[in-house]
């Protein structure tokens, strides 16, 4: 079933989805007809077992959908007419999503999690689609809310420790390797993976309160949470602007310095 037909989708995600659009997708004969796949030199390589399947629900579940978050460039999903699959070190996957905030495109691996390249770096960043959409609709309940970023480095490929005592719930539905949440009705705090090439990676914890006086508390949270080695944030991707680090983004209200 495709998604924007699925009445089974939680609040949150069916919120995101109002203002997506639904476009051409392949059909499975047609996938079925055209799966082939690539070796590492470009060389065509034996269609690896449960490839075709993957694409075929893959574009069945998403062919064709697109829908805002950032900025107006959207998130584009579908094979866009090729069934194509590639090997990389995480497995055979295809490209099959174009991430319009970053400009960038998003591979499909044949067990649903989606990895990016940057700089030449494959790195895992969500367990699955679904996954990918509930944090994004999470990210798009909250954008709005005052909220303060901070920087946080740790060695390559791996994920910083957090002691999450202090912290709202969990918010399993919407945690990925790379893009982890944690909220309740007036609090989330959102923890994702921002560079990860180069001699150390950088995660962005973003503090997120419904009410200005309440973010004091979840900055305060995010900094007890454990030893590690802090970064300057001073770009905001949520309201696109250059601010002091650690300086809040207070819509509709003067920032403040905590």
């Amino acid at each position: 079933m495709h998604i924007l037909d699925d009445p089974s989708l939680s609040p949150r995600v069916r919120a995101l989805l109002a203002r997506a659009r639904r476009g051409p997708s392949m059909s499975a004969d047609r996938i079925r007809e055209s799966a082939r796949a690539e070796a590492s030199d470009g060389s065509k390589a034996p269609v690896p077992a449960g490839a075709t399947e993957a694409m075929i629900r893959f574009e069945g579940r998403y062919g064709g959908l697109w829908y805002p978050l950032l900025s107006s460039n959207g998130m584009d999903h579908g094979l866009d007419g090729a069934a194509t699959v590639y090997p990389s070190i995480d497995g055979w996957g295809f490209p099959g999503l174009t991430d319009g905030d970053q400009t960038w495109g998003v591979d499909v691996l044949l067990d649903g999690r989606t990895v990016m390249t940057l700089a030449e770096q494959p790195r895992v960043i969500n367990s699955s689609v679904g996954q990918r959409l509930e944090a994004h609709a999470q990210l798009a309940q909250v954008r709005g809310w005052p909220h303060v970023s901070l920087g946080i480095a740790t060695e390559p490929g791996q994920e910083p420790t957090v002691d999450d005592d202090g912290f709202p719930t969990l918010d399993a539905e919407a945690t990925g390797p790379a893009d982890k949440w944690w909220s309740n009705d007036g609090t989330a705090i959102h923890l994702e993976l921002h560079k990860w090439w180069g001699d150390e990676d950088v995660w962005v914890a973003c503090c997120f309160a419904r009410q200005d006086a309440n973010l004091t508390a979840a900055v305060e949270a995010v900094r007890q949470a454990g030893a590690r080695v802090w970064r300057d944030e001073e770009w905001c991707p949520l309201c696109s602007r250059f601010r002091r680090p650690d300086q809040p983004c207070l819509p509709g209200a003067e920032s403040r310095h905590f």
